[in-house]
């Protein structure tokens, strides 16, 4: 006897992501029940499971889509200091952004901070530039404010400067005094310059509670639902070591954390790598967890002296690849999933021949090793990876960077880097995602306009045809590709009887929508396991 459905959505146009010829791609109507896709088919065969309690919603023609998977994210990061911070990806002139620091200001005490980190990128302002100290003083004279764009520079209010006593001493105690920018007489703007001090800034700035954490993390994975994601793949990332997942321990315990969140775990700074992945190989599990949280890999970061940028080699020497393959090996003979961050080439190559060696003594192939960012992948690899089991991670990390990256790599190159129609056309396994919050954002309809266009903020392309995709391409890059590198692609990222009802509802529809604004979709309901995590109230009358 089949199972009664607790919700039926009918009349709309449902994508399955289904990759049997027993399932269509498209069907108008879907049956939920008991956290699965109970059935999916024409209105009439789904409305069949109804029962006594079943709710029944009319779509009126709208676009469902499997809940999206951010394949590389910085949740557990992001999720502490969400409250705490003001988020300036979706606004578009300085002046409107300055607007949101002096209406914080007005809504909090004198003293308390307000942070802008990370996101956003100037060249998306009209002015084309970010803000100056002098502009956050007369926005905010009695708060402490602290701005930082990506990893390229941070600017402080005077007030903020003072908290922080970023005078001349507290200057040459940073770990990189050179990086703070001055005035034509010597005096210091305000503005620091460079990664070392953003993550040395990050760890000055006083921490919310324990418990204000636990708020944010919460609100985070309700953000996540408003944009119709139900999944995140956690990069770890720099500041989040060991003691960072308190938070979301936390959340998940109470019930409360509403986005499938995977933890890949990596060391908390240079030097405690060796400290830190024995404690993890001792005392962690592999895929420990449930549907909600789980402990799936080690990454992004191996060893931090081989942490390169698309514009910044870093250490790939003898040596650094000898601790490397130690690293790996272990984590092979382990049984590992491990997610290693690369952009340069030089780095990719080796990391391919220390797995292809590593593979000769404990087999590599059903681990679901992958490589993020990896823009210098092409079809010259694709057997190598094929043969290891590889897959690989990308994000749109051109929208704000392209400029960079053409600066660095030649605009020729970028045009190709990476090849993803032939890797695509080749069957490697791909996940699409964002790597925000810090250098990119965190809206998944941003990347995948990207993903389209190639267009950077500022209207340069980057990456172009043949690579760049198609929208069912991308979707299945945010859907069922995430779910691959963890071991879920069976159980999750498609709407096929069996799989979690995790599914977003779209405020228009993706298909139709002119590219250039696949940036302004959102989720009107979205279902987690079958449970509404987000309603824009749409639909709430029907739910009742």
């Amino acid at each position: 006897m089949n199972a009664q459905a607790d919700l039926i959505l009918v009349n709309g146009k449902i994508t399955t992501m289904s990759d049997s010829a027993d399932v269509p791609s498209e069907v108008p109507a879907i049956a939920v029940g008991c956290g699965k896709v109970l059935a999916v088919g024409d209105d009439a065969a789904v409305r069949a499971r109804a029962g006594e309690n079943t709710h029944v919603i009319d779509l009126e023609g709208a676009r469902v889509i499997p809940g999206l998977i951010d394949s590389h994210v910085h949740f557990v990061r992001a999720g502490r200091t969400w409250n705490d911070e003001l988020r300036w990806e979706n606004v578009y002139s300085l002046a409107d952004a300055l607007d949101l620091v002096a209406a914080r200001a007005a809504s909090l005490p004198d003293g308390v901070w307000i942070r802008v980190i990370g996101g956003w990128d100037e060249r998306q302002f009209a002015e084309g530039r970010g803000p100056t100290r002098e502009e956050l003083d007369r926005v905010a004279p009695a708060n402490p404010v602290y701005v930082q764009m990506q990893y390229t520079y941070a600017v402080f209010n005077t007030v903020g400067m003072e908290a922080l006593g970023l005078d001349e001493a507290g200057v040459a105690a940073s770990p990189d005094p050179a990086g703070f920018q001055r005035d034509a007489s010597g005096g210091l703007t305000g503005r620091g310059d460079g990664m070392k001090l953003m993550t040395w800034f990050y760890r000055q700035l006083p921490a919310p509670s324990q418990e204000e954490q636990v708020a944010s993390t919460i609100a985070l994975s309700r953000e996540f639902a408003r944009l119709g994601m139900t999944g995140a793949i956690d990069g770890g990332g720099v500041n989040t070591g060991p003691e960072a997942y308190g938070a979301i321990y936390e959340a998940w315990r109470r019930g409360e954390l509403k986005t499938r969140v995977r933890l890949f775990k990596h060391a908390t700074r240079q030097g405690t790598e060796p400290e830190d992945f024995a404690g993890y190989l001792r005392f962690e599990s592999p895929r420990f967890g449930d549907d909600i949280l789980r402990m799936s890999g080690i990454g992004e970061v191996l060893m931090y002296r081989t942490h390169d940028r698309v514009a910044e080699p870093a250490d790939y020497g003898e040596e650094a690849m000898a601790e490397t393959k130690a690293l790996l090996t272990d984590l092979a003979a382990k049984r590992w999933t491990v997610q290693i961050h690369v952009h340069q080439r030089e780095f990719f190559l080796k990391l391919l021949d220390t797995m292809e060696e590593i593979d000769k003594v404990h087999p590599i192939i059903d681990l679901r090793w992958g490589f993020v960012h990896a823009e210098s992948t092409y079809r010259e690899d694709i057997e190598r990876l094929r043969a290891l089991g590889a897959g690989l991670l990308f994000q749109s990390l051109f929208r704000y960077n392209g400029e960079s990256a053409i600066a660095a790599w030649g605009e020729e190159r970028v045009t190709h880097s990476p090849e993803l129609r032939d890797l695509t056309d080749a069957g490697i396994p791909i996940g699409f995602g964002s790597d925000a919050m810090r250098v990119a954002s965190y809206n998944p309809f941003h990347s995948m306009q990207w993903f389209l266009t190639g267009l950077t903020v500022s209207g340069t392309p980057t990456l172009r045809a043949p690579h760049l995709l198609s929208r069912e391409e991308i979707l299945r890059g945010y859907t069922a590709g995430g779910a691959w590198f963890t071991y879920e692609d069976g159980h999750r990222g498609r709407l096929v009887p069996g799989q979690l009802a995790d599914l977003a509802v779209l405020n228009r529809d993706y298909f139709a929508v002119p590219v250039e604004e696949i940036h302004l979709l959102e989720s009107d309901l979205t279902l987690l396991g079958g449970e509404v995590v987000w309603d824009s109230g749409r639909y709430s009358a029907r739910l009742a």
